[in-house]
Parts: structure tokens; C-alpha cells; sequence
């Protein structure tokens, strides 16, 4: 009997990982990607010697399948722990606050006094945390349809600057302003990190593209991957409820036609959503939901400074009330590749700047930055800019999870991956896409009746009666830091975020590169 033929759109995680598992279960695989590079937006792209990163990723403890992928690879080597998250406040550099292993509990205490924010209100963002995680999985339904903002407003010990911290570490940790995000993905998430706290996380020792995507592909191409870069899928063949042929155009414009026995679509929501056509909607009427999923696009930038900027730390930076919710790493100190500063940026709430221009977007992202950190144009070689407004985010928005489509379709050969497919980890990340390759590797595997089960890792949490216990345990506690804050006069002042008005021809002249994907090719 001859090996199947399996074809992967989508040259991301996602796709590479299924393509992976599936090739050790001995089907052929060919993968198609669109662009001219793999990872897509776990990846970096190479310009004038330099990899400009999608944006900067974490690797969280309770990462067990990214994790188990790197030990395969022999990989960990590349990674260094950390620990500190530090807090950032407008002119105050530098003088930061530190949560140390902000879930875990042997620094309660430490991140209490951290300085963040009032101890009484620290310890109720602690204790919100709490309670969501104590939120029983029956309400599922309704945990989903209520944003963690709207979570926050229904509790007793709410305050103002409770829910902006949240807000704050969400945007910079799961890249969804509470204001949008699921309160039960938020539960989720924070399930998983509170049972797998140390290290916070972990970050490659250089970029991701050497270190972590070009491992996965030397894997690919060992066990046999038919391998396709600058594949742009633009339809889809229906026959009798199966797909039969794929049409691609290639980067000189030329198309052509790729038969198919299996396909796996490993593709962005927004752009699978182009792909639904009469013929496709016929067949697989629930592809139509898809439309009801949303995206959102976060800008990464690179700083490249002329020199070393003294008192810079080595860890994760917030800054706090950032208008466009900043934060950075100097990656020049864990590369160590030159000793001059080199920030890596995101801004995670930029929704005011996509209509603008590069050239003004830039100058408000810097104007914020720059209420933060003392610099001057001068100071800087080089800014490279990644608008994303072609390559967005999956938003886990409230109401979401209904939509959100599994790995096998109504079409009978079509199957589905990616982070904003339904997946236990509940959460655009890494670990989302890699759960999800894996669910429909083995979906595929199952149908086609080959090779072993391909595992796919659940992150443990702690039992529900633990966090219930808790709760009421701390339950008094809370109600005296209410008190105490209520008796207390607030000095928490959210306009402190807004952005001056400033002179569109009289701004510093950034030197700016434009490095956007979507321009070189789409799927």
C-alpha cells in the first residue's frame, strides 16, 4: 500500500507541525507557503544583514507542546529563563518595578510590595486573578459571552487601576485588550500559568528564524517534506464534496494547479475566509462562521540606537499607561550581537494609526516611547517598522469560541489548523497553533488510518476546589483592601496616557525602514 499524499497550505507553525507528525506517521506531505520565508508570524525576516522579527515571542512553562517540539529538535540550549517583568512609569526611567514570576507562589509577597501599584490594590489584582480562576467550567457559555473588563465591573473590589493592570498585561502578554478578550480564555490561561509559574518564561538566546524555525525545517526536509516557498493559494476545487485540485500563483504571477487526495489548510483566518467560495460554501456551509471571527493587527518595530543606553535591563519591559500599549526587549543583550541598545517593540493597541502613514505612525509610537525613556533622533541609526495591517492577529473576543471551527470540515478531505481553531489552550499564542496542528495531524492520521495517535499535551492546573478555597479564604482580606482604597484618595489619573497633539511638519526626522510582509506576498 503506498503512502498517502497529504497537501499543507500555510507555512507557519501551525502547518510545519502537522507536516511534521504527519510525515512520522508515513504520509507524503508537500507544504506550500506564500511568502518567501517559513514561520510566518512566529518567524523573522532577514533585511541588510539584520532579522526583523514578527515581533517578539515568550515561551511560557506551561508551553508543553512547544516545549516537547524543542527538546526533539535538541533546541533548549538556545533558550534562557526569565523571571522579572518589569514595570515602567511615564519619567521615571530608570526606575523600575519588578513582578518576579508574577504566578507563582512563592513570591507573593515580593510582587505585593513590587511598587506597581498600592499594596491594598495590588493584592486585589491578585485576588481578581483568583477569582476568575475559581469560576466553575459550567459557566463556560456565559464566562465566554462577558469580556474580563465586564468580569472586573460585576465584582465588588473593583477599582480603576485593578482593571488597568489587567489590561496592561494582557495586551503585552496575550496580545487582547480586556475590553475584547473571552473571560474564559482569560481563566484558561491563567490556570496554566499559575500551576507552571518557573520560569516565567523563556526567550531565544538570538532570533527566532536560526533558532527556532530553521530547526523545524532541517527536520521537514530529513524526513522527506516536499517543500514550497512563494505558493500563493487563490482557489479551491470542489467535487462531490472533496477538494481535487488547488490553484497557486507563484511570485513572477504564473499559476498553477496541484491535485489533491488530502488537504490541510494551516492558513490565517482572514485569509481563509477569501478562499470560501460558491462552490466551497456550498459544501462546507459552517466555513461561513469564520466571518464572524476577528483579527486585529499589532505594529513591531526595532530601534536600533548608536550607542549603549545606560541602566537598560535585560528583561521584558512594560510601559505602564503606554497610549499604544508598549512594551520591549533589548535584545542586544541576550543576542549579543553588538553592544549598542537594540529595542524590540510592540505595540499591541495601534488601532488609532492604520489609516496613517508609516512616517506619521512611527513619530506618534516614538513621541509615547519617548515619555518613557530619554532619547533624541539623533541618538538613533536605525528604526525598522512592521505595520501588520496585512498579516493581523486572531482576537479571542467574547462570544468567539462558538465560531471558531474544528480541525475536520463538512468537506470530506478538508481539515483545518491554526490558533483560532477550537483547541484546549483557548489562546492566540504558539502553543494555540502547535495544539492545533497536532489535533488535526492526528485527525488526518485517524481518517486515513496510519501510523501511531499523535499526542497532543494538556497544560495541568491546580484542582477547582484549591482556587474556591482560596477565595474564601482571602475573602475578608479583600474587603479591607476595598475599604482601604476607598478611604484612600486615589492618585490613578487614566488621562495620563494621552498622547499631546504635535505638528505633523515639524516632527524629528526618524530614520525609518518599512519592512511589511503583506507587501511581498499574501495568501
Amino acid at each position: 500500500m503506498s503512502a498517502p499524499n497529504v497537501t499543507i497550505v500555510g507555512g507557519g507553525l501551525a502547518g510545519m507541525v502537522a507536516a511534521l507528525r504527519l510525515l512520522e506517521c508515513g504520509c507524503k506531505v508537500s507544504l506550500f507557503e506564500a511568502s518567501a520565508r517559513w514561520g510566518g508570524k512566529a518567524g523573522a525576516t532577514l533585511r541588510d544583514g539584520n532579522f526583523e522579527e514578527h515581533g517578539y515571542h515568550i515561551f511560557p512553562a506551561w508551553y508543553r507542546n512547544v516545549r516537547q517540539l524543542v527538546d526533539e529538535l535538541g533546541v533548549g540550549d538556545s533558550f534562557r529563563d526569565c523571571t522579572e517583568f518589569k514595570q515602567l512609569n511615564v519619567g521615571s526611567y530608570p526606575e523600575f518595578h519588578t513582578f518576579t514570576n508574577i504566578t507563582s507562589a512563592r513570591y507573593v509577597w515580593r510582587n505585593l510590595a513590587a511598587g506597581v501599584m498600592p499594596f491594598a490594590e495590588t493584592f486585589l489584582f491578585f485576588y481578581a486573578a483568583l477569582d476568575l480562576m475559581s469560576q466553575p467550567y459550567r459557566y463556560r457559555a456565559s464566562l465566554d459571552e462577558v469580556t474580563v473588563k465586564g468580569f472586573l465591573r460585576s465584582r465588588f473590589y473593583r477599582t480603576e487601576r485593578v482593571a488597568q493592570q489587567f489590561q496592561e498585561l494582557m495586551l503585552k502578554g496575550i496580545s487582547v485588550p480586556t475590553y475584547e478578550v473571552s473571560a474564559m480564555t482569560m481563566r484558561n490561561v491563567m490556570r496554566f500559568w499559575v500551576k507552571s509559574p518557573e520560569p516565567m518564561h523563556r526567550i531565544l538566546k538570538g532570533n527566532l528564524q536560526s533558532l527556532w524555525i530553521e530547526p523545524i525545517v532541517g527536520k521537514l526536509v530529513a524526513l522527506g517534506a516536499s517543500l514550497h516557498l512563494g505558493r500563493r493559494l487563490v482557489g479551491i476545487q470542489i467535487e462531490e464534496f472533496k477538494a481535487r485540485a488547488l490553484r497557486f500563483v507563484d511570485e513572477h504571477g504564473n499559476e498553477q494547479e496541484h491535485p489533491v487526495d488530502c488537504l490541510l489548510l494551516a492558513i490565517p483566518v482572514e485569509k481563509l475566509t477569501t478562499l470560501v467560495s460558491d462552490e466551497l460554501y456550498a459544501s462546507a456551509p459552517a466555513l461561513g462562521e469564520l466571518r464572524q471571527l476577528r483579527t486585529r493587527a499589532m505594529a513591531a518595530f526595532n530601534i536600533y540606537f548608536k550607542s549603549k543606553i545606560p541602566d537598560m535591563p535585560s528583561a521584558h519591559v512594560n510601559l505602564l499607561e503606554s497610549r499604544y500599549g508598549i512594551s520591549f526587549i533589548d535584545v542586544s543583550q541576550t543576542w549579543r550581537t553588538t553592544n549598542d541598545t537594540t529595542l524590540n517593540l510592540i505595540a499591541s493597541d495601534v488601532t488609532d494609526l492604520e489609516s496613517l502613514s508609516p512616517q506619521i505612525a512611527v513619530s506618534a509610537l516614538m513621541e509615547d516611547l519617548r515619555r518613557f525613556i530619554p532619547f533624541s533622533p539623533t541618538d538613533v541609526k536605525l528604526i525598522t517598522f512592521q505595520s501588520h495591517d496585512g498579516q493581523p492577529l486572531f482576537m479571542n473576543n467574547v462570544g468567539g469560541w462558538t465560531f471558531r471551527p474544528t480541525a475536520r470540515t463538512q468537506v470530506k478531505n478538508v481539515y483545518l489548523a491554526g490558533d483560532f481553531c477550537q483547541n484546549p489552550i483557548d489562546l492566540v499564542s504558539m502553543e494555540g497553533a502547535v495544539s492545533s496542528a497536532l489535533i488535526a495531524a492526528d485527525a488526518i492520521r485517524t481518517d486515513l488510518a496510519v501510523g501511531s495517535p499523535v499526542q497532543v499535551l494538556v497544560p495541568p492546573v491546580y484542582p477547582r476546589w484549591l482556587t474556591v478555597l482560596g477565595r474564601f479564604a482571602l475573602l475578608p482580606c479583600a474587603a479591607i483592601a476595598k475599604g482601604w482604597m476607598l478611604l484612600s484618595k486615589s492618585d490613578y489619573d487614566p488621562a495620563e496616557s494621552d498622547v499631546p497633539p504635535f505638528e505633523a511638519n515639524a516632527l524629528p526626522n526618524w530614520p525609518i525602514q518599512i519592512v511589511d510582509e503583506s507587501l511581498q506576498a499574501q495568501h
